[in-house]
C-alpha cells in the first residue's frame, strides 16, 4: 500500500465539514431532543429499529431513549483520555482498526488541535478519512513546569480529549451523538437521536479510524515531538503579546511517509475504571418478562412488550455487523 499524500488535507477536511453541515441542515427525518422529551409526536413520520425491525416510533420507545441517554450522561464526563476512549469502543471497531486501518498520519498541530489523515477500509467508497482531536488541557500543558516534550507526553497519555471523524460511521452510527452526550465531541454536536442504526446507544465512542488515531496519538514519537514543538512555540508567544496569530506546526510529507512505511502498531486495551453502562443481560430480561406475564393491566402489558423487544434486540445485536 502506498503512503498517504497530505498536501491538500486541510482543504479536503474543510469541504467535508461543510458537506456534513449542509446535509444535517437539510435533513427532515431527525429525532430532535424535543421529540425525545415527548413534546412532539414523531410516530407518524419517524422510524426506529429498536427491537430489530423497522417500525414507527412510539411513546415507549421515547421513554427507552430518554433512559438510555440518562445512563450515558451519568457515566461520561466532558473530555476523555485516549486510553479510556479505546477501552470503551466496541471490540468489533478495535478489530477493524487493527485489520483495516494501518495508519493515522498527523498533518498539523494548532492551539491544542491535532489533525490526522487515515487510510480507509477495503470496501470504503473513499481512499482516506480525516480525524481531529483536541486537548482539553492544552493551556495547562503550556503552563506546566516541565519540558515541552514532557508536557506533550502528559497530554497524549493522561490528557482529556475531544474528537471527531468525518466518516459516515461516526455521524450515522451513533458515535457523534454519544460523544455529544458525553461532552467530548469536537466540531458539530449531534442532537438527533440515532434511532435507526444505534437505538440502544451501544455503539461506543470511536469509529475504527479514531481507534487507530488515538492509538497513534498514544504511541508515536513523531506526533509527540510535533505537539512538543507547538507547546514550545506557544510558550515563546507568551513572551510576545503583540503576536496574536496562533502557532501552526506542520508535518512534512517525508515525515508522513516514515509513518506509513513503519511497522503498524497493535491495538491493546488496558482496563479502565470508566465504562459505558451495560445493557441488561438476557437472563435479567427473561426474569423480568416472567414477572409481568400474569398481569393484565395496560401498564404491565406495555412493560412486558418493551422487555420482549429488548430481549429480541439483544439477540440480534450480538450477530449484527456494521457494513
Amino acid at each position: 500500500m502506498s503512503g498517504i499524500r497530505i498536501g491538500n488535507a486541510e482543504s479536503a477536511l474543510n469541504r467535508l465539514r461543510q458537506h456534513d453541515l449542509e446535509r444535517h441542515r437539510s435533513a427532515t427525518n431527525l429525532l430532535s431532543p424535543e421529540a425525545v422529551a415527548g413534546k412532539t409526536s414523531p410516530a407518524k413520520v419517524l422510524y426506529t429499529t429498536l427491537g430489530g425491525t423497522p417500525r414507527p416510533i412510539n411513546r415507549q420507545d421515547l421513554a427507552t431513549f430518554r433512559a438510555r441517554i440518562a445512563e450515558i450522561g451519568k457515566n461520561l464526563r466532558a473530555g476523555i483520555t485516549a486510553a479510556e476512549a479505546i477501552s470503551l469502543s466496541r471490540p468489533i471497531d478495535r478489530e477493524r482498526a487493527q485489520k483495516e486501518i494501518r495508519y493515522a498520519v498527523p498533518t498539523w498541530v494548532r492551539s491544542g488541535e491535532v489533525r490526522f489523515v487515515t487510510d480507509s477500509g477495503p470496501v470504503s467508497k473513499v481512499t482516506r478519512h480525516h480525524t481531529r482531536i483536541e486537548f482539553v488541557n492544552w493551556a495547562a500543558a503550556i503552563a506546566r513546569p516541565a519540558t515541552a516534550l514532557q508536557s506533550a507526553g502528559w497530554l497524549c497519555g493522561e490528557g482529556a480529549l475531544r474528537f471527531e471523524c468525518q466518516c459516515e460511521a461516526f455521524t450515522f452510527w451513533g458515535h457523534r451523538y454519544l460523544a455529544t452526550v458525553g461532552g467530548f465531541v469536537l466540531g458539530r454536536p449531534e442532537n438527533s437521536y440515532p434511532k435507526i442504526r444505534a437505538p440502544d446507544l451501544t455503539c461506543g465512542p470511536l469509529c475504527k479510524h479514531l481507534v487507530r488515531t488515538l492509538t497513534t496519538l498514544q504511541r508515536d514519537m513523531l506526533v509527540r515531538r510535533r505537539i512538543a514543538e507547538a507547546i514550545e512555540q506557544e510558550r515563546k508567544r507568551l513572551d510576545k503579546p503583540g503576536r496574536a496569530k496562533p502557532v501552526t506546526v506542520r508535518v512534512s510529507q517525508a515525515e508522513a511517509d516514515r509513518i506509513t512505511a513503519g511497522r503498524v502498531r497493535r491495538i491493546t486495551v488496558k482496563p479502565q475504571r470508566a465504562s459505558l453502562p451495560k445493557p441488561p443481560s438476557r437472563a435479567d430480561l427473561t426474569a423480568a418478562i416472567a414477572a409481568y406475564a400474569g398481569r393484565n393491566d395496560a401498564s404491565s402489558r406495555a412493560i412486558a412488550r418493551a422487555l420482549s423487544a429488548l430481549l429480541t434486540q439483544s439477540s440480534q445485536s450480538q450477530s449484527s455487523a456494521r457494513p
